[in-house]
Order: structure tokens, then sequence, then C-alpha cells
């Protein structure tokens, strides 16, 4: 068995993580269509690792990555080499034409769910001087107008008064900022869900306590396709797709808004984008031309976001690799005092 410390619960098998401690984070299937199926839910929803099929579980555990390993022990466990050859052809072809059909209906209900937070963003509403992103923002040090070095807001981002918020089933105001793909395509949708206060402004709404866990429930993406997509945060001096941007054009990317524009409030002539997450920042794909990518790194103390950001950083690395590119990866970080680049720039050390 892969998962020997695993526990069945109302028709799934329970698991912490691919590494196999106790938990009920990953969760497969036994019953119904999807049987074999499974997800970890404790990842982001397009975690090309967060979910799958058996053979991808078998790739990510047994396999230690590699699929040849994973099919190798797909074949013993279901003793396929000893069984008759044209039997065997029979079942790849149908196994062939069955992921076929999953790749076309997924590929179809993907572009549905692009296609929904694209029309949430054109739903939203262009910034303007007292709209409720422009008070959140301005709060947290970054500032636009004629007094600011950013002049004026990024049209990457908007503000919708109502969204549909999963988890208290309201409709939020929310700060909406696009994705953008390689295509120059919107493909996903980042929401920071705001309230106001009396003492404080528009914020970020608060933590929420969900089956007894204290959870982050102030940001979410819409779009399954946003992997490999970059927020826009701020062009420079290049008025310009980032697929556009001159030979040899740095580039600075931050998991989060924030971050980034608080880096173009002291560097108005820098290229910035944001991830959104930081998986997602290793996986934007920057266009082959671009000069060096430097990450603006937060000053972390905890191992996982620490690892993360170091499994980016490779991630980029081998993109350019990929391209042919000599663009060299590296990071940006505040003073140590600071946690991230926003108090840096609100002075709040740590």
């Amino acid at each position: 068995m892969i998962f020997p410390a695993s526990v069945m619960a109302a028709g799934f098998l329970c698991i912490g993580s691919l590494h196999g401690e106790p938990g009920d984070s990953l969760k497969i299937q036994t019953r119904g269509p999807k049987r074999g199926t499974w997800a970890d839910y404790a990842t982001s929803d397009s975690d090309p690792n967060g979910k799958g099929d058996m053979l991808k579980l078998l790739q990510l555990t047994i396999g230690g990555g590699d699929m040849k390993k994973a099919i190798e022990e797909a074949k013993r466990y279901l003793n396929l080499d000893s069984m008759d050859p044209r039997a065997l052809e029979r079942m790849q072809l149908a196994a062939r034409k069955a992921q076929e059909r999953q790749e076309r209906q997924k590929a179809s209900e993907d572009e549905g769910k692009r296609r929904n937070a694209e029309g949430l963003w054109h739903s939203a509403a262009p910034l303007t001087p007292g709209m409720p992103p422009v008070l959140y923002l301005a709060g947290r040090g970054i500032l636009f107008g004629a007094d600011s070095p950013l002049k004026r807001p990024p049209g990457s981002i908007r503000y919708h008064h109502a969204v549909t918020h999963k988890e208290s089933g309201q409709k939020l105001p929310a700060m909406a900022t696009c994705f953008i793909g390689a295509d120059k395509q919107i493909k996903g949708v980042h929401l920071t869900f705001l309230e106001y206060t009396a003492g404080g402004g528009w914020v970020k709404i608060p933590d929420m306590v969900i089956e007894g866990k204290r959870t982050k429930v102030s940001k979410k993406i819409w779009g399954p396709t946003y992997w490999g997509a970059h927020l826009p945060l701020w062009k420079g001096g290049q008025n310009c797709p980032l697929a556009d941007i001159r030979a040899g054009t740095a580039v600075e990317g931050s998991e989060g808004i924030e971050d980034g524009l608080s880096y173009a409030m002291a560097n108005p002539q820098a290229r910035v984008i944001a991830g959104g997450t930081l998986g997602n920042l290793g996986q934007m794909i920057l266009p082959p031309q671009a000069g060096d990518f430097n990450f603006l790194a937060q000053n972390d103390t905890d191992p996982k976001p620490i690892e993360a950001f170091e499994a980016a950083m490779l991630k980029q690395q081998a993109q350019a690799k990929h391209q042919r590119s000599d663009r060299r990866i590296g990071a940006r970080r505040p003073p140590q005092q600071y946690k991230d680049w926003n108090d840096w720039l609100q002075g709040k050390s740590r």
C-alpha cells in the first residue's frame, strides 16, 4: 500500500499529503465514476501536482516524479506483462481514447472558467480616486497621483462592488487584478476582498476559523488557466505589454500585489509583475527577450515559504535555459528588520 497511515472516511481514502503522513488534506475517491482520482486540498487549485489520477499519484510517490517508473509499477500491479498482447493493445487503445475525451472535456471546462474570470474583470470598474482599492492601497503606503512616483493606478487593477465570497456566503467588494498570459489573453483574476472599518478605513477582510483552523480568506484566484500568467503591476518606462518589452529589459517579480507596487513606489522606472502565489512566481512565462529576472523576496523564517521560493527560482532558471537566454535569476530583499517590501515602504520593522 502506498499510504499505510491513510484512513477511510465517507468514500475517500484520506492522508496528510503525498509524503504519507497522517491527516486528511489529500483525498482519494474510492467510489463512483471518479473512483481513483485524488486531490490535495492544501495546495492551490491550479497546482499541477495537487490532483490527478492514480498514474499521476504513482508518478509523484513511488516513481519519484518519473512517469516511466509509475507505468512500470502500474504494469506490475495489474500483471500486464503477462497479458495477451492483443488484449493489452485493446486496453491501451481504450485508455488513450478515454484520456483524450477527458482532456477535451477539461479543456472545454477550463476555457469556460477562463471566460467567466475574464467577464468578471471586464464587469469591474477602472480605478478612480476614492474607490475602495485606491484607499486600501493608500492605507498600505501605496499612493497614486501627481505627487506620487506612481502617477496613476495600473490599468490591470479594477474595483468590483460585489463578488461572491465562498467562505462567508456573501457578496463582498473586491480589488480585481487580471492575469495576462504570454498570448496577451486574460487567464484569470486575482481578488482581494475588502471591508470598511471605522478605525482603519478600507482593509482586507479578516481571517476566518474553518474546521477549527484559522484560515486566510481575503485573497482568491478565479480561473484555472492562470498558471504561468502574470499580474502586470507597473510598466515602468515602457508603455507596452510584457511580451513586447525591449530586449534586455530587466523584470522584477513579486508574489503579491502590495509588495510589487511598494517596490515600484521606490523604483518607478522598473518593470514589475506579480505571480499571485509563490508557485506561480516560478511558473510565469517571460518573453525570450527579457533581461534579468529579480524576485522581490520576503525575509521569511518559516521553512515552507523558503523552500517554495527556492523551488520557484530553480524553475525560472530552467525556463531561461530552455529559452536559451543568458538572463540571470536573482533576488532582491528589503533590509532584515522588515518582513517584506510593503513593511519596508511603511517603515514597519519587525
